[in-house]
């Protein structure tokens, strides 16, 4: 099942925004429907895989026999993220080059502030499936527990609403949820426009990526910190 989610369920993604292509979608629209595939591929390939691998390795003993050689705790950890990491990658790439000729976008103007995004994108998708394992007894329960904070992040990606139609309260809170800036990267790294379609300069992407990459790093730190004070190695009663 992980292996059917980490491989089809991307590469179904872009066919979803052609009917929007075809009736004329703006460019900003494209691209910023390009940054939610790339959040809903980091959402199941990451998220939802690695806490599945998490609750199972930690009921079966695994993560406790690991701990018993000569690896750290963090070697135990990333070791078990590193392959949904590298799939998660090579499937986002094979998503841009569907949906690029798909959606009518052109090459990433600026691959760099692309790679930001992703890279920190799904680096903070690591400890929030060890955040949410915490409260996982099982593997079938995670079909569960994983549900309120995919909606929380479907709903930063623009998914459910688009962010320019919410209050400007509830909007300006929902920018600070971690999907949102890798959707505003993945805009501004292809197209250099910001979310109403205005062209920027060198300097005013710069200055928003550097906005958009606090916001990730605030929340890898604290996932970080979290998981070293209170992740559960034992199992679940």
């Amino acid at each position: 099942m992980q292996l059917v989610t980490a491989l089809l369920l991307p590469l179904s993604v872009p066919f979803l925004y052609l009917p929007l292509a075809r009736q004329g979608g703006t460019r900003e629209a494209m691209a910023s429907g390009l940054g939610t595939m790339f959040v809903v591929a980091l959402l199941f390939v990451v998220y939802y895989n690695l806490l599945s691998s998490y609750v199972a390795r930690r009921q079966d003993l695994v993560l406790n026999r690991l701990r018993t050689g000569e690896a750290s705790d963090a070697t135990v950890l990333i070791a078990t993220a590193v392959p949904a990491l590298l799939i998660a990658f090579v499937m986002i790439g094979v998503m841009g080059a569907i949906a690029a000729p798909l959606l009518d976008l052109p090459l990433p103007s600026r691959p760099g502030v692309l790679a930001i995004g992703l890279v920190l994108g799904a680096a903070v998708m690591v400890p929030l499936a060890l955040a949410t394992a915490n409260m996982t007894r099982t593997v079938e329960a995670a079909q569960v527990t994983c549900l309120p904070l995919m909606a929380v992040l479907v709903i930063g990606a623009g998914a459910a609403i688009p962010l320019q139609m919410m209050p400007d309260w509830f909007g300006r809170l929902v920018a600070l949820v971690p999907s949102a800036p890798i959707t505003a990267l993945v805009r501004l790294g292809w197209l250099g426009i910001d979310a109403e379609g205005a062209a920027l300069s060198t300097a005013e992407v710069w200055t928003q990526t550097t906005q958009q990459t606090g916001i990730l790093l605030v929340w890898l730190v604290l996932g970080i910190l979290f998981v070293r004070s209170h992740f559960r190695w034992e199992p679940r009663g």
